[in-house]
């Protein structure tokens, strides 16, 4: 991966700390600036990103994606997902399948990103305000359906990856029925077939344990059900649904960024 710069930061509103990686393409940025994505939990996200827009965006006639540059906001800390902080910033208010005491922030946290973070890097690095993507999975996933009902001007393309909408699923819906059908945003929300039931190389006694854990969160319904009310709320033109066979929660990932970058440039 080509070089990239690692800074910390402090939202002005909460006080957290984050530490944000920014990785832009070689060359001269195109007129307007770059494209740019923001993704969530960069520890486990951010190079994965780069690398497959560096591979990709080579030949974008064979396949569909261009360069972009790419943002990566992650928690402090050594562990991939940092799970206190992502109740925190991934979440609007409590849920009733997680007890979590931090829960609530996603509103300073979209404040941090589109108010706070986005202006500064987009004067610096040349990036186009105009062409800003959201990607999540799993919580950030539900974030990004959150933060397009909540600022839906802020980006352009929203990317819900496994979004968790079980962690409340009706002020989600409430939120998404507040859209108005101007706004002009593209959505892609996907899951993988093995959300709903385990995937066959898990074996028992975690087969059971899934099964018991999963089946209250419903994640393939809620899913397929959020797609639906955006396209009403939309277009069916801008909103796309995708339920990709043999994967799983963790494996729909890769496909995912891909598919996500794909639309993106279209």
């Amino acid at each position: 991966m080509q070089d990239y710069l690692t800074r910390d930061y402090v939202a002005q509103q909460s006080g957290a700390a984050y530490q944000v990686s920014i990785w832009t393409p070689a060359g001269e940025p195109p007129a307007g600036g770059w494209p740019v994505v923001y993704v969530l939990d960069a520890k486990a996200m951010f190079a994965t990103f780069v690398e497959a827009i560096q591979r990709s965006g080579r030949r974008p006639d064979a396949t569909g994606i261009g360069m972009a540059a790419v943002v990566g906001i992650a928690h402090g800390g050594e562990h991939l997902f940092a799970t206190e902080h992502r109740y925190r910033d991934y979440t609007f208010e409590a849920s009733s399948l997680v007890e979590s005491a931090q829960a609530g922030g996603g509103r300073v946290f979209l404040g941090f990103i589109v108010d706070q973070l986005a202006p500064e890097l987009s004067a610096e690095f040349s990036f186009n305000r105009e062409r800003q993507s959201l990607f999540g999975h799993s919580l950030a996933g539900y974030f990004v359906l959150n933060a397009l009902a909540i600022r839906p001007q802020a980006f352009c393309y929203y990317a819900a990856i496994s979004p968790s909408v079980w962690w409340q699923p009706e002020a989600l819906t409430e939120r998404l029925q507040q859209l108005d059908a101007a706004v002009s945003a593209r959505v892609l929300i996907a899951t993988g077939e093995w959300e709903g039931q385990p995937a066959p190389w898990i074996s028992e006694p975690e087969r059971s344990a899934l099964i018991t854990r999963r089946a209250p969160r419903a994640m393939l319904e809620h899913a397929a059900a959020a797609a639906e009310l955006l396209a009403q709320r939309l277009s069916a033109a801008q909103v796309r649904y995708r339920c990709f066979p043999e994967e799983d929660h963790s494996s729909v990932v890769m496909i995912g960024i891909q598919r996500s970058l794909r639309q993106f440039f279209e």
